[in-house]
């Protein structure tokens, strides 16, 4: 006879719980928006395997921020506000209601911004207290990181045509503002004096340096709230004749100077000397090409081109303004050598 040994196997089944974890800190841009930038699944498990989202029922909290999907991705919406954000999620299997796991999703919202005021100091080279055309702008700029990250890559942009801009790139770190890297100089143009005025505004951009969001700022003259262009008052179109000429080359007084015309290029100047014959006329006077250096250039008996003696002159400025309104100036002129 064979004898026949039978054995009594005992089979336990282990009812694994949803094991969930936390998630994060997960960084998503704020300013744009994003898709899908995490499924919080991907690290839970259920009966010690990846978690098929068929396969459980997942409740979120609400926000009017963040879109919880049913997959288990998550979405954050354009112009969500910077900070920090945590959801509790819970995660419960559909064949078995009551086998549950919950854990939190730890998010960081970067909103990068920045900031720039921009000052503007007129260098009045010739201290005469007036602009003249050929004399200069300096401007400085502020530039200040008002977002929640820190941001790389700066520079200044200014449109303005022929102004030239000094500075490397910088980064910056949260609330760190920086004064003394760029700076710009403006070379004033006659027709800024005819205007009476300078308007430009600079662009400052920068990125963040974890999600490589771009941000750009307009210019304030003042603060960081604002967008107003920097404008420079200049006052140079006041007209004021200096009467004093001696054209011997030493640069000092050799032309018949008169401050101011070249704001009203609709103009004649005459010259006469002390029996009232007319020795210089000329329209157009321009301080440069067309100017009185204390040669007869009048319909007179003087030969053309010829030095006029040194004694007292008296010249009549004649000139229309924007508006086309005339006016009229005169005085006496002293010609010396």
């Amino acid at each position: 006879a064979t004898a026949t040994a039978n054995e009594l196997i005992t089979v336990t089944a282990v009812d694994d719980p949803i094991v969930a974890i936390n998630d994060g800190l997960i960084t998503v841009d704020g300013i744009n928006g994003a898709l899908e930038f995490i499924n919080v699944l991907d690290n839970d498990s259920l009966y010690g395997l990846p978690i098929n989202s068929s396969d459980v029922v997942i409740s979120y909290p609400t926000s009017p921020y963040f879109e919880f999907n049913s997959d288990g991705t998550v979405n954050v919406k354009p112009n969500t506000p910077g900070g920090n954000y945590a959801f509790t999620y819970q995660v419960c299997e559909k064949a078995n209601p009551s086998n549950c796991g919950s854990a939190i999703l730890n998010v960081f919202v970067e909103v990068p911004a920045i900031a720039i005021i921009k000052t503007a100091t007129f260098n009045d080279i010739d201290n005469s207290g007036f602009a003249n055309a050929g004399e200069t702008i300096t401007y400085n700029f502020k530039v200040t990181n008002t977002g929640n990250v820190p941001l790389s890559g700066i520079m200044i942009t200014d449109l303005l045509p022929g102004i030239v801009v000094s500075g490397q790139p910088i980064s910056l770190a949260v609330n760190e503002s920086d004064e003394h890297t760029f700076s710009a100089v403006y070379t004033i143009l006659q027709s800024d004096i005819n205007n009476k005025s300078v308007t430009n505004q600079a662009i400052v951009k920068g990125s963040s340096s974890a999600k490589g969001v771009v941000v750009e700022d307009k210019s304030d003259y003042l603060n960081n709230l604002e967008d107003n262009p920097t404008v420079t008052a200049l006052e140079g179109c006041l007209i004021k004749v200096f009467n004093a000429v001696s054209p011997n080359g030493d640069g000092d007084n050799d032309k018949f100077y008169i401050r101011g015309i070249e704001c009203y290029p609709d103009n004649t100047v005459e010259i006469y000397n002390r029996w009232g014959v007319l020795v210089f006329e000329k329209d157009h006077y321009d301080n440069i090409s067309n100017t009185f250096k204390g040669i007869s250039e009048g319909r007179t008996t003087i030969k053309t081109s010829e030095g006029l003696p040194v004694g007292t002159y008296f010249y009549i400025l004649k000139y229309k303004d924007s508006d086309a309104k005339q006016h009229e100036s005169s005085g006496y002129l002293y010609l010396s050598n």
